[in-house]
């Protein structure tokens, strides 16, 4: 039962850890897009 929690633990940070990633480069992104645009 310990092992199962620790796995759905690991799995659960991984999970958040992709999610910042994508939102880091969707950010990332239009940022570096917007920045490019003659203002």
């Amino acid at each position: 039962m310990t092992d199962q929690s620790q796995e759905s633990r690991e799995d659960n940070f991984a999970d958040a850890c992709a999610a910042i990633a994508v939102i880091a480069l969707v950010v990332g992104t239009a940022v570096y897009w917007l920045a490019g645009m003659p203002s």
